[in-house]
């Protein structure tokens, strides 16, 4: 699970609607000084546990706006589902929605208590909120690196006294015994650490393994992509506004082939018109055939029948004749008159057909262009294929920007030297750990052994305190006092809670928590401490590069901050494997000094690969490139 948006709006200090995206991995969020930090994390841990209790409400509620103070948050499932909450703290209303991919919009599901909560315990595992503030929150100044309780007053220390009388010689063979069992145990311990030594060598080798690993895969991926770049590469010089075009194209090419058509149409119907129309000739009118014929008839008739009373009728036949002659003219000339009004607007529409078409090749030259640099046949296939393009680029940033996460702001070949030298180094701790591999035997049982012979020397028991003080790294041995702390004192209940919500035992948990919090105390403090043991009687005890050792509670304010910050960043990544929550940090690095707070902040993008980190900083400068970035205001 981890989450995506948060709006806030009316809560504490924000007046005006503040929203703030995320990704699944580190997300870095700049603010000053009251800028809303400690308010962003308190509202995102009481929307991942709402609950219908006043109290915990008011202290969210505006002073400036106490009657619209609301927050909002998408969070995005293990199975694969957004879902937003949405509360109302003012007045004390929720309601959660679940995201629709088919209608793009968020579809109410809950709108009671009763219901929402429930369901959000759900999304965060069944985990409480109490549980969850102790391990996937982190505060400045909030130190769970505690001393261990007062021991009982210590008896006070015997006066110088004369040589002991010569002991018995069962009580000389005890005390042999004892110095045995003693270097035995130290040497147990010396294989022990060799041991420990070796195996965080050789987390580290494996860790620098699969970063290369991943790189190769990320060359070969980038290798992938420039080869379908290659394929697209006409795509490169295309207006970014290409869709728009294609879109306007393909409207204004769909209007004008609806006018070519009714162009087409008309001019079609016009032809069939003309083609109706006989064509227009005179000698074959009959009008003009019957005129011909009377006046043919009038000069026979004139010639050869006529007398010279009847030759009136000579001009009449005449007069006939040439009004019939007439008329076949008017209608023969009034014919070709219509089929040329016809033939004209034939003509015209033709024009208009063909200036169409050549706004048709005018119109569509950009966009043949395109499809011309693509390979493109057609719009269809040309936007596909910009798609495709612009989709391989960026996938080909957003590998660009992981792989520069991987590096962290080394080289390639600064890896595979380190990679080199922690290979040699682990065969050196190899070769320590077999020179001391005959002393690797069961501490516990010597420990008994050595109370159980304390136990029958006589005095011895009485002057154990001292005598644990008579070699380095033996205050450790002895069962603690009744006032003592118990033991891993300040991490107990954080290692409790860890180990039942991911089902690890403590004895796996344990060391796996102390690897990743060793990792990351060498890396912010630059090798100034290497090794810390979480689970020490009086607490935890960190190892400085010299191999001296000192209770956590001894350091300074701001080291048990760091050392306290590095164990629970070591107890979120053993739980990454069986529980992702997101991590919510709320300045815990403003305490740090510059060097360190950019150390720590490259722990953060470390374990951001495993599960969302949201750290809230008031220093902007700790952004590197390819983080998600963001500024509260």
């Amino acid at each position: 699970m981890f989450l995506v948006e948060l709006v806030m709006q009316g809560i504490r200090g924000f007046r005006e609607l503040a929203r703030l995206r995320f990704q699944s991995g580190f997300n870095l969020i700049a603010a000053g000084n009251e800028a809303g930090k400690t308010a962003a994390v308190d509202s995102m841990q009481r929307l991942l546990f709402p609950v219908d209790q006043p109290s915990r409400m008011a202290s969210l509620i505006s002073r400036s706006v106490p009657d619209a103070s609301r927050g909002a948050l998408v969070v995005y499932s293990d199975d694969g589902g957004y879902f937003r909450l949405i509360q109302d703290f003012s007045k004390r209303a929720v309601n959660l929605s679940k995201y629709n991919p088919a209608t793009k919009e968020f579809i109410l599901m809950h709108k009671t208590w009763e219901s929402a909560v429930p369901f959000m315990a759900g999304l965060t595992a069944g985990i409480t909120e109490e549980e969850y503030a102790k391990l996937f929150i982190i505060r400045r100044d909030q130190r769970a690196v505690r001393p261990a309780a007062p021991a009982a007053s210590p008896v006070a220390s015997p006066q110088p006294r004369n040589q002991p009388a010569p002991r018995s010689g069962k009580a000389a063979a005890g005390q042999a015994r004892l110095a045995e069992l003693r270097e035995t145990l130290r040497k147990a311990e010396e294989a022990a650490d060799a041991e420990y030594r070796m195996q965080s060598g050789k987390l580290k080798l494996d860790e620098i393994r699969k970063k290369l690993e991943s790189l190769d895969e990320i060359d070969n991926r980038c290798t992938e992509m420039e080869a379908r770049l290659e394929e697209l590469k006409g795509c490169a010089d295309l207006p970014p506004n290409l869709a728009e075009l294609i879109d306007a194209h393909v409207e204004q090419q769909g209007k004008k082939m609806a006018d070519s058509d009714e162009l087409y149409e008309q001019i079609a119907q016009l032809t069939a018109q003309l083609d109706s129309m006989p064509v227009p000739s005179m000698f074959s009118d009959k009008l003009f055939i019957a005129g011909v014929i009377v006046g043919g008839l009038s000069f026979v008739a004139a010639l050869a029948v006529l007398t010279p009373e009847q030759d009136y009728f000579f001009p009449i036949g005449i007069l006939v004749a040439a009004i019939l002659v007439l008329a076949a003219w008017y209608n023969s000339s009034r014919s070709s008159a219509q089929r040329k009004v016809v033939q004209k607007e034939i003509g015209a529409l033709e024009a208009d057909r063909i200036a169409l078409e050549k706004s048709f090749e005018q119109g569509g030259a950009a966009i043949m262009a395109c499809m011309r640099s693509t390979g493109s046949k057609t719009t269809e296939e040309l936007k596909e294929k910009v798609d495709n393009y612009r989709h391989f680029l960026s996938l080909r940033d957003e590998i660009a920007e992981q792989q520069q996460r991987i590096y962290g702001g080394v080289t390639r070949e600064a890896l595979i030297e380190e990679y080199q030298g922690q290979q040699l180094e682990v065969l050196e701790l190899e070769k320590a750990v077999r020179a001391v591999a005959q002393y690797a035997v069961d501490t516990y049982s010597i420990r008994q052994d050595i109370d159980r012979i304390e136990s029958e020397l006589p005095g011895e028991g009485a002057s154990s305190a001292s005598s644990w003080d008579a070699g380095p790294d033996l205050g450790d041995f002895g069962v603690p006092d009744a006032g003592g702390a118990a033991p891993g004192a300040g991490f107990l209940t954080e290692l409790g809670i860890a180990s039942r919500i991911g089902a690890i035992e403590m004895e796996t948990l344990i060391p796996a928590v102390e690897a990743a919090a060793q990792r990351n105390l060498t890396a912010v403090t630059a090798g100034k401490y290497i090794r810390i043991e979480i689970a020490g009687d009086a607490g935890p005890v960190a190892h400085a590069k010299d191999d001296t050792a000192v209770q956590v509670s001894d350091l300074s304010p701001s080291t048990q901050e760091l050392i306290s910050f590095c164990i629970r960043t070591g107890i979120v990544e053993a739980l990454a494997g069986k529980r992702r929550l997101p991590l919510l940090l709320d300045d815990p690095l403003a305490g740090f000094d510059p060097m360190r707070q950019k150390a720590a902040c490259q722990v953060l993008r470390s374990l951001g690969s495993k599960t969302q980190v949201i750290l809230f900083a008031s220093n902007p400068e700790l952004k590197m490139a390819g983080d998600v970035f963001a500024e509260l205001k």
